[in-house]
């Protein structure tokens, strides 16, 4: 698939990478920063509003 026909199936709503991949729920984003060393331990933290 090309991705003139990709972004044109994208942008109607269809299932491209997946089951359900298109739904989109309410709520900030979950992000998780990656620890850079040993001793550190991941760090959550929340991202935009998706504002739906």
């Amino acid at each position: 698939m090309g991705f003139a026909e990709w972004l044109y199936r994208y942008l109607i709503g269809e299932e491209l990478a997946g089951a359900n991949s298109s739904a989109c729920y309410p709520g900030p984003v979950q992000l998780r920063r990656l620890p850079m060393t040993a001793a550190e331990r991941p760090e959550p933290w929340s991202g935009p509003d998706r504002g739906r």
